[in-house]
């Protein structure tokens, strides 16, 4: 039986996957509980805000305000070659933490510009929980034997066994990559089907929605490093480490 064969059993395949697009009794519930007599509804109708043709008698959803630029947008425009472009949207869009304030960092490291890195060297070092960004890193680099000391510096900033052995899946050694998926399916068995259907592309698989937001938490920000150019990253990460960092 090969690896794929050993992974699919150990995640519990063959059982039919609940779909994720069926409304909840409580989604139901909320749902009918808006009549043709609700304050909010006659209140719209007096404003004519309602659309006589629309059986639920609901107002019209209101647009969103359009959002400013994000992290893909900058490293969209990195990628297109404008790197000082992208630096300057990492800039003005930093809020003074997380994945913004850990790409512009990189910027500044990758651009020589000790004075701005000094400002956010201690920011970085700061970072909680400090396992995160460790792991993220590990899991964008290409250089297997390299990632190995960012997992051990997670471990001893005591990353919990389903972070761990997310970040051994995402190994390019197939060896820690084996034992990493065996540890999270131990340690957290909705988030290895995800990682198992989404990164390792196994046959048959299929995500769990349960563990969508935990899986989403830690990727955009391994993706945004490896599209950054996680060897950066890592050596901006190690100078934080200098000033107190993981």
């Amino acid at each position: 039986m090969g690896f794929f064969d050993k992974a699919k059993k150990m995640l519990g395949l063959g059982s039919e996957p609940e779909p994720d697009d069926v409304p909840s009794p409580a989604h139901e519930k909320r749902a009918a509980n808006v009549h043709d007599d609700d304050p909010r509804v006659l209140a719209a109708e007096r404003a004519g805000k309602l659309d006589p043709r629309r059986k639920d008698k609901r107002p019209p959803l209101v647009d969103a305000p359009p959002a400013g630029p994000g992290v893909d947008d900058a490293l969209a425009v990195r990628e297109a070659g404008d790197k000082a472009g992208a630096r300057k949207m990492l800039q003005d869009m930093d809020k003074g933490g997380g994945l913004r304030t850990v790409l512009r960092a990189a910027a500044a490291y990758e651009a020589g510009d000790k004075s701005e890195l000094s400002q956010l060297l201690p920011v970085i070092a700061k970072e909680e929980p400090r396992y995160k960004l460790l792991l993220q890193v590990a899991s964008a680099l290409d250089n297997a034997e390299r990632a190995k000391g960012y997992v051990h510096r997670a471990e001893a900033e005591k990353a919990p066994a389903w972070a761990l052995g997310w970040a051994k899946a995402m190994s390019g050694n197939p060896e820690v990559k084996r034992h990493g998926l065996v540890e999270l399916v131990f340690a957290d068995h909705a988030l290895a089907r995800t990682v198992a259907a989404r990164d390792l592309e196994l046959p048959g698989v299929e995500a769990d929605p349960e563990a969508g937001a935990r899986y989403a938490a830690f990727v955009h920000g391994r993706n945004s490093i490896k599209r950054f150019g996680a060897e950066c990253v890592a050596g901006m990460l190690d100078e934080a480490q200098k000033v107190g960092g993981a």
